[in-house]
């Protein structure tokens, strides 16, 4: 029954996406008076949001028959489900792990991923980019910001709807009480699975947005770093520490990604603001999160009575293995710190620059002023001397002039 249920909406809000998408062409479509060849490169580049809503309804349509309904659930539905009774009648909720099962899962929705990118660029910042009129640059990095704002916006609040659930607040001891968590819920286990499938859908989609050279290694390596962190996380099991990590990571990051499309839109008045609260939020974002990972890390795993390691059980609480995590957690905020102070260095830089020119250009009028009305002055003086020294020649030579000058004189 509950895989019937999680196929019906699954079924509505692809149906749901795929009608919008197929009333208006995706994005990446040029005006041309010819039409690319079939599966070249311009052809899946311009008409990838549709190709890859194709394949997501083949999925979706297995649920819909008896004989592919379980093939396709591996790919739909969370998979490693446990479900418990208490004596044998009463059903316990269920819960769920991680398993090889959970790449096929995580590759239907990177594809899904794919189409919500291509609708969401298409109905939203491209009319918005079309608007405001912007050069190549600022588009790209407009549109960047723009996937990147809601994404972050997304799992920010539903990351923290499931921490109050779960009851990691007030209660922090739960971070690392009952560990390993290799049982997590239904809302957990699907938010680390859109978690790892959007990361990995950023891949294809550098080669959908035609992004430059130069754009590749930066978006590359954020890429594989959040890749890296979830994923370890995932599978070692420190999912109630990272998905508090995440939250506050993400509302940062939301303000930053808000901050700078406002900038590029040419909101200058708002963007000082949301830097502000950005430079005030990064801060302290940074010291909860290494507060966070010294406290799991270093004073609760230790206490527990099972700190080893146990591959069967899931158990991977031994020494090497925190030690490493909590380093790689502290160097990655130092990392990002360290990033932050360069940019924070330039930004004033910039704004000094942008401060100092308008005194230097009002100086160098004052100059040019003072430096015409001396030149006028030189000319005028030295036309008063020509015209003596003409009136005195004049006298020396007798000329009518100069007599009738003098008798008037």
């Amino acid at each position: 029954m509950a895989l019937k249920a999680w196929a019906r909406v699954t079924f509505f809000l692809f149906s749901f996406f795929l009608s919008a998408s197929s009333q208006k062409k995706m994005p990446g479509r040029r005006k041309t008076g010819k039409n690319a060849p079939i599966l070249s490169h311009e052809f899946v580049i311009t008409n990838h949001g549709d190709i890859v809503s194709c394949i997501c309804m083949v999925f979706m349509m297995g649920l819909m028959f008896q004989a592919t309904s379980k093939v396709a659930a591996v790919f739909i539905a969370p998979q490693h489900n446990l479900t418990r009774t208490t004596n044998g009648t009463e059903e316990l909720p269920t819960t769920y792990t991680n398993g090889p099962k959970d790449f096929c899962t995580i590759f239907f929705y990177s594809l899904a991923w794919i189409v919500v990118h291509a609708i969401i660029q298409e109905y939203v910042w491209d009319k918005v980019s079309r608007k405001l009129r912007l050069s190549k640059t600022k588009n790209t990095k407009f549109n960047d910001s723009g996937i990147l704002l809601p994404f972050y916006f997304f799992f920010a609040a539903w990351g923290a709807d499931i921490i109050l659930k779960e009851g990691f607040i007030p209660h922090i001891s739960k971070l690392w009480e009952g560990y390993p968590h290799n049982e997590m819920s239904f809302t957990l286990k699907f938010y680390f699975i859109l978690q790892i499938s959007f990361w990995v859908h950023c891949f294809p989609e550098l080669y959908f947005m035609r992004a430059k050279r130069e754009e590749i290694f930066p978006k590359i390596q954020l890429y594989i770093e959040y890749l890296l962190f979830i994923w370890a996380a995932y599978m070692l099991n420190f999912t109630h520490i990272t998905i508090c990590c995440l939250v506050v990571h993400y509302f940062v990051e939301c303000i930053n990604h808000a901050m700078r499309m406002l900038r590029i839109s040419g909101k200058e008045d708002v963007a000082k603001t949301f830097f502000w609260v950005w430079t005030f939020l990064f801060a302290i974002a940074r010291f909860a999160i290494i507060a966070l990972t010294f406290m799991t890390f270093w004073y609760g795993l230790p206490r527990l009575d099972n700190a080893g390691l146990n591959v069967n059980l899931g158990n991977f609480n031994s020494p090497p293995i925190r030690l490493t995590a909590m380093a790689g957690v502290i160097l990655m905020q130092a990392w990002l710190a360290w990033n932050f102070i360069c940019y924070q260095i330039r930004m004033w830089r910039e704004y000094a620059a942008s401060t100092a020119t308008p005194s230097k250009k009002k100086d160098n009028k004052k100059k040019s002023k003072k430096e015409s009305e001396k030149k006028k002055k030189e000319e005028v003086v030295a036309e008063d001397s020509e015209e003596a020294d003409a009136e005195e020649y004049d006298k020396a030579n007798g000329s009518p002039k100069a007599v009738v000058k003098a008798k008037k004189a």
